[in-house]
């Protein structure tokens, strides 16, 4: 679980989709795909346009076996993400370098997580408001949710959609909690001229 239920939501944008299965509580940024600019965690955040903490998990749903999947606010892939621009928020999706105090500059880290460093190449985007609480884990940068395996009509072979292999993690050291400001993430969009 990447994202605590204690925040204070001051903003949110939901003109967004993503294409990607992914978990809650990291940084999507804006990334165009075949001519259309949908929100998705960038590997490499120099040079990114950070739209703000994704709310709810993208997984492929197995709508026969889910019971009700809009209660643990999952969507599918290729549909609306909430996007949260403004407020206070505990995750987990954090790469430190260093010791965080309340206080610290917040930045955007590669895969979407949120560092102390602002050498990794992204953005400001807030303000640490706590200190690490160690709990170390693992949250899903991609390969979320129910997986299945068809038969391809032309090549005759088996093809497993979302196969649980091709999942790729990453280690979080616990939870802290991120003030994120949208006036610094609309002052980084002027700086990279989006």
């Amino acid at each position: 679980m990447g994202l605590k239920a204690t925040r204070q939501l001051e903003g949110i944008d939901l003109t967004f989709i993503t294409l990607n299965t992914s978990e809650r509580g990291g940084v999507v940024s804006m990334v165009s795909v075949s001519g259309r600019y949908v929100a998705e965690y960038s590997r490499d955040p120099s040079g990114v346009r950070p739209l703000g903490i994704q709310l709810n998990d993208v997984e492929h749903l197995n709508y026969n076996r889910e019971y009700r999947p809009s209660l643990r606010r999952v969507t599918d892939p290729e549909d609306l993400v909430g996007v949260a621009t403004e407020g206070d928020f505990r995750t987990n999706w954090l790469s430190l370098t260093g010791t965080i105090r309340p206080g610290t500059a917040a930045y955007l880290g590669p895969s979407g997580t949120i560092t102390d460093d602002s050498s990794l190449g992204g953005v400001r985007i807030g303000t640490f408001l706590s200190t690490l609480d160690p709990e170390p884990g693992l949250v899903t940068f991609a390969g979320l949710g129910f997986s299945t395996t068809i038969m391809d009509p032309r090549t005759k072979q088996p093809v497993t959609e979302n196969d649980p292999a091709d999942r790729v993690l990453v280690v979080s050291p616990g939870y802290a909690k991120v003030r994120l400001n949208q006036r610094l993430i609309r002052q980084s969009q002027v700086t990279l001229g989006v």
